[in-house]
């Protein structure tokens, strides 16, 4: 009986563990993805813990510069990005600068700093379209086409401030000498055209679709979209977060209203 007893109990108890790969965690040992986090340290890039953390595996030289090219790309984007304003509105209320963060992080979702994600989607599914020997330009037409139909905007181009983002620009000539642009970017640029024909107006790869495009060449499934603009952005939110506290609380937030007094244009040392 006592035998039977035990049994059950240790059954019980199996079904209450569940597992995890990321982290094992032991007295004065911490285990990274199966690395010691101590030798770690020193050792690796941020940019490079983030991959390690998301794949589990270290990346090469050329996915860590694509990494931190992005993570640099979406860092900040002013004022005007509804995360900032929701950002620096909660952090003139008085409160601990988690909280402000938060906040900011929580005004993250489709309509911003969700086109990365989308244009993962878009441009899966566009090649699952894609017939026995179509060529990208082909498919591009088709999927702008029946786009326009339908009246949907395709998510990752076109931008309400820039015709001609220049992060996009450093971006793709980042991956494309690190050797990662692939056919995700490929047709991601390819769209770009046809989207500026078919409306006959510029809508260029914005810095979201740009970044879109790379996670996809780089093997990430869409769902990492919102992430990697949440870990870059919250640097930037963190300094208006910052410069918020500095000024009279509980003031009212007029993107329109700012004016930039910062270092003018400077190069880099």
């Amino acid at each position: 009986m006592l035998k039977q007893s035990l049994h059950l109990t240790e059954n019980q108890e199996e079904k209450r563990m569940w597992e995890t790969k990321i982290t094992k965690v032991s007295p004065n040992e911490l285990l990274f993805r199966g690395y010691p986090l101590d030798e770690l340290i020193g050792s690796i890039s941020y940019p490079t813990g983030i991959y390690l953390a998301l794949k589990g595996e270290l990346p090469t030289k050329q996915e860590e510069r694509v990494i931190n090219a992005i993570l640099v790309a979406t860092m900040d984007h002013g004022v005007t990005a509804p995360s900032a304003v929701t950002a620096r509105t909660v952090a003139s209320c008085g409160v601990p600068i988690t909280t402000a963060l938060g906040a900011g992080i929580l005004a993250v979702g489709d309509h911003h700093g969700g086109a990365g994600e989308e244009c993962i989607k878009f441009l899966k599914n566009a090649f699952r379209m894609q017939e026995k020997d179509q060529s990208l330009s082909e498919l591009a037409k088709n999927v702008v086409t029946e786009a326009k139909k339908k009246k949907q905007r395709i998510p990752g181009f076109g931008h309400r401030f820039h015709t001609d983002d220049p992060r996009t620009k450093k971006l793709l000539h980042v991956a494309s000498e690190e050797g990662i642009s692939g056919k995700f970017v490929e047709l991601a640029k390819i769209i770009a055209t046809e989207l500026t024909l078919q409306s006959s107006r510029p809508l260029p790869l914005n810095v979201d679709g740009a970044i879109g495009a790379l996670l996809a060449d780089m093997g990430f499934e869409a769902a990492i979209g919102k992430a990697f603009f949440a870990i870059s952005r919250i640097t930037g939110l963190t300094a208006h977060i910052l410069e918020e506290f500095a000024q009279r609380p509980v003031r009212t937030i007029v993107p329109s209203e700012a004016k930039y007094t910062g270092v003018e244009k400077r190069k880099i040392p």
